[in-house]
Formats: structure tokens, sequence, C-alpha cells
């Protein structure tokens, strides 16, 4: 795997050192910063809550998807979107040119939660990825811990935004290793095969709301949502989820520690239960195939995984993301089927 992030690694600075530096001395290219990219990262928000893709620093040629779909802005969110609010979650990439960003809105009058991907080239958006929750009852139901998303829940938290230390850091290629033992773990996840690197307190939030070190609600059995990260992935939740595909790596912020992925969950809906670590039996309510569309940001310190942070929504099962950059990483359920066919 180390190679193959290497040489994924290696391509993408190959290229930008031809089409940045050396076009930018001779005056074809701007470089982006870290503020440039912050900077333009908030002209597209604005820019989407003003339905208006015609300004600066949005390129003419733009393209932009919407949960998977490609759209012609100023279509879908560029004609909903009625104001900014405040939470910000960024993970800004200078040496690629790319920023993630998760931010909440208002789409006429009602909270949400939008994860941003965007490409910036001669300080300009060339694309323009979006994934968008929404208050949504698959996601309320109760073997998703029975809590209801709130975008207006989501506060800004420090751990995200701290710069680490040099003996906290990792190489770009490790980030995305460490990040991806999550994914290897989560497919189909038995509790013993490729555990990931979790620091003791780490602790997750997926659509504004805690899925890891919940207390327990009154008469009800303690379970995923009320463990640490490492106890619930050790017991062997989550086994249901069956395949893990198209997962695109698309930054790494070296300075804060951050990696931005996105991807799908799949439920093939074929598991109907499945046993704990424990002895504990865990019943599989859905009763036909489903994915999960899924923005994640992981925030690895000392070679750990000390916070994860996610944005997701059910969509049709077996949805594609209509891209197909960053640095990929393969489904090891997609390769046992095609070996099997």
């Amino acid at each position: 795997m180390r190679q193959t992030i290497i040489l994924g690694l290696a391509a993408s600075a190959a290229l930008s050192a031809i089409a940045t530096p050396a076009m930018a001395q001779s005056g074809q290219l701007r470089p982006c910063d870290r503020q440039c990219l912050i900077d333009t990262g908030e002209a597209v928000l604005k820019a989407m809550v003003d339905g208006n893709p015609k300004v600066d620093p949005i390129s003419p040629d733009m393209r932009y998807t919407e949960n998977g779909q490609e759209l012609k802005a100023p279509d879908g969110l560029w004609r909903t979107l009625t104001k900014a609010l405040p939470y910000r979650l960024r993970t800004v990439d200078p040496e690629t040119g790319m920023i993630g960003i998760f931010s909440t809105m208002e789409e006429n009058g009602a909270p949400l939660i939008l994860s941003t991907r965007i490409k910036v080239r001669d300080r300009m958006a060339t694309e323009i990825e979006t994934t968008v929750a929404r208050v949504d009852p698959m996601i309320t139901a109760p073997d998703n811990a029975g809590v209801s998303p709130t975008p207006l829940a989501l506060v800004e938290r420090p751990a995200f935004s701290e710069v680490l230390k040099p003996e906290e850091k990792r190489p770009r290629w490790k980030m995305i290793e460490i990040a991806n033992t999550y994914f290897r773990a989560l497919e189909n996840n038995n509790g013993t095969d490729h555990v990931p690197p979790f620091a003791p307190d780490c602790h997750r939030i997926e659509n504004g709301m805690a899925t890891t070190n919940r207390p327990v609600p009154p008469g009800r059995e303690r379970g995923a949502g009320n463990m640490g990260c490492a106890e619930a992935f050790g017991l062997g939740y989550y086994h249901d989820d069956t395949r893990l595909r198209g997962m695109r790596f698309l930054a790494v912020d070296e300075e804060r520690g951050l990696v931005f992925v996105n991807g799908f969950f799949d439920h093939d809906a074929a598991t109907r239960s499945y046993k704990l670590n424990n002895g504990k039996t865990v019943t599989v309510t859905r009763t036909a195939p489903w994915t999960w569309q899924i923005s994640e940001v992981f925030k690895i310190r000392n070679g750990q995984i000390w916070q994860v942070e996610a944005v997701l929504l059910p969509v049709p099962y077996g949805l594609k993301s209509g891209w197909d950059n960053g640095w990929k990483m393969p489904s090891y359920q997609e390769e046992r089927e095609r070996n099997a066919q």
C-alpha cells in the first residue's frame, strides 16, 4: 500500500512541479498558498449563497457536482441556499491546490450541513464537489443510535485547528495510510482484522451529532454510540458495512494533521444479523440494499486517529461520484467479488 500511495503522491507532486512553479515563474499561473485557498473557499460559498457562479474566483469552465450528480451552476444549491452559518472545518492542501470545507448553511430557511471540495488552479476554482446532508428520517432510524442530526449542533472543535508540533506530524503518504486503516477495518468489520490506530480519546461526529462516547440514556442498553472508537470497532460493530468503495483521499493538511476523504459505504442487505465479540447479536433492520455517500475528515496526531468528523446522506445503492481524482484506495470486498466471477 505504501508503494501505491508514494507513487500517487509522486505523480501529483511531479504534475504540481510542472504545472505550478515553472508556469508561475513565466507568469502563466499564479500560486495559491494556504490563505489564498481559504479565501477562495469562502468566496465560493458566498457565490453559492448569492446564486452567482460568474464571479471571481470561479473559473468560467468550472465543473460542479451535488451529491454525485453533475449540474450546471446556478442550479441545485445555487438556487436554494439562503444564508451561510458560522461553522467551518477546513482541510487546506496548498501542495495540490485543494481545499475541503465542512460548513453549515440555510436552505430556504432550513439548516443543512455542506461538504465542499474545491480545486484551485491559477487562483481560480475549477472544480466544486458538494455533499449535502439534510435532516432525513433514514438518518434518525433507531439503528443509527436514535439521534436526530442537526446542523445547529455543530461547533468548531479546537482539535481540528490545532497546528501540530514537528514531532507529532507524519508524512503525507503515512497520513493517508493511517486514515485508510479506518475504512479497511470498517468494511465487513470483525473487530480483529486491520485494527485502526485510534487514540484513547478518539471521538467521532456525524452530521453534527456524536456517534461515540455518548452517555447511555435511561432505559437504553449500552451500544456503539456510547463507546469509544477503539471499543466499538474492537467488538465488531458495523459488520454490515459490506463494501466501502470509491474512497478518494482528496486533501492532506500537513500543518494541522487533517485528511479529507470522499466515498461510499454500501450495505447489500444480505447480512441480516451478526454476532459481536462479546457474544451479543446485532440485528440489521433495513431490508433493502442502500448506500451512504460520505465526506470524512480525520485528525491524525502522533500517528493515531484522534478525531473524526463526517457529513453523510443515504443515496441510491451503488451511486458513483462522477469524479476520478485524488489518491484512490481499493475496496477489498470489490476485489474479492471480481475474483469470484
